[in-house]
C-alpha cells in the first residue's frame, strides 16, 4: 500500500486565516461575497486534487527506488510483532540486533519532498490533539471526547502551514516503515502532545532520537494543574526529560487548548508553528 493511501490529504479542508492568538474564525461574509467564496473553494479543491496526483506520483517513485529497504524494514517489523514487541522502546530493551538494524535502515531513508511548512501532531488518545486542531481552526474539524480517536493520518491546510494529525496507536511499530520515516523526516516540525508525563509518548520520542530527528513537546491541559503547583510540575517535566535521556527536544510549551489565552506559551507555540518564531 502506498504512503499516498496511508496519508490522505483532507480534500474538504478549507484554508482559514489565523488571528494573532492562532485561533481561526469562520467567515461571516455578506451574501454578495458568496460567489467569491465559492470561487475560492473551487480553486482550493483544484489545488488539493493536483497535490493528490503529485503525491501519488511521488510515492510510486519512492517505492520503486527504495523497494529493498522497504522489504527489509517490513520483515524487521513483522518479526517484532511476532515477539509482541509493539514499540521502538520495547525493541530496544529486548532485541539489540533488531534495534540496530532498524536504526541503520531509518538513517538511509531520504526525507519526503514536502513543500512548505508541514507540522505533525503526535500523541496518545485523550491528550487533546483534536481540541487543539479545532481551536486552531476556529471550527470543528476533528472529533473530541472520550472514545473519539483518529484512526488515520489526516492533514489540515492553513495559510501558514499544513497540520498533520498522527493518530496514537497501540502498535507503534506500524509507523516504523521506510515510507513513514521518510514522511517524518520531510516534516518541518514534529510536535508531541502529552498531559501528565513525558512517558505517555517517550517511545516515539526515543524513536525520533534514534534516527536523528528533533521534535517539540507540548504539555496540554495545564488548566487542570493548580496554580500553586505549576512551577513544581514544570520542574518535574524538565527533570523527566533529563531522566529519560531525550536528545531531540527543541522546545517545551505549556498550554491549555481548552483555554488558549490562559497561558502565554500558546501564542509562542502558534508563532513557532507558523515560522514567526524560531
Amino acid at each position: 500500500m502506498s504512503l499516498f493511501r496511508l496519508i490522505p490529504l483532507a480534500a474538504e479542508a478549507v484554508e482559514i486565516l489565523l488571528n494573532p492568538l492562532g485561533i481561526g474564525k469562520e467567515s461571516n461574509a455578506p451574501s454578495n461575497d458568496q460567489e467569491n467564496i465559492r470561487l475560492l473553494e473551487s480553486e482550493h479543491r483544484a489545488v488539493v486534487a493536483e497535490l493528490q496526483n503529485e503525491n501519488k506520483k511521488l510515492m510510486e517513485e519512492y517505492q520503486e527506488a527504495n523497494k529493498t529497504q522497504m522489504e527489509q524494514m517490513m520483515k524487521l517489523v513483522e518479526d517484532a510483532k511476532s515477539k509482541n514487541l509493539t514499540s521502538f522502546e520495547a525493541i530496544a530493551e529486548n532485541d539489540e540486533q533488531a534495534k540496530e538494524a532498524i536504526i541503520k535502515l531509518a538513517q538511509q531513508a531520504k526525507p519526503l519532498g514536502l513543500e512548505g511548512n508541514h507540522v505533525a501532531l503526535f500523541g496518545t488518545t485523550s491528550c487533546g490533539k483534536s481540541t487543539m486542531l479545532n481551536v486552531l481552526y476556529g471550527k470543528k474539524v476533528a472529533e473530541t471526547g472520550f472514545g473519539e480517536t483518529t484512526r488515520e493520518i489526516k492533514s489540515y491546510q492553513a495559510n501558514d502551514f499544513v497540520l498533520w494529525d498522527i493518530p496514537g496507536k497501540n502498535d507503534e511499530v506500524s509507523y516504523m516503515s521506510m515510507q513513514y520515516i521518510s514522511f517524518f523526516k520531510g516534516l518541518t516540525r514534529r510536535i508531541i502532545l502529552v498531559t501528565n508525563t513525558l512517558k505517555e509518548s517517550s517511545s516515539m520520542m526515543k524513536l525520533l532520537d534514534a534516527i536523528g530527528l528533533d521534535y517539540d513537546i507540548v504539555v496540554n491541559k495545564m488548566d487542570q494543574c493548580k496554580k500553586e503547583e505549576e512551577a513544581k510540575f514544570r520542574e518535574a517535566i524538565e527533570t523527566e526529560k533529563q531522566t529519560l535521556g531525550l536528545q531531540g527536544v527543541r522546545s517545551i510549551f505549556y498550554i491549555s487548548a481548552e483555554n488558549p489565552t490562559q497561558f502565554p506559551d500558546w501564542l509562542k507555540m502558534v508563532d513557532y508553528l507558523t515560522g514567526r518564531w524560531k
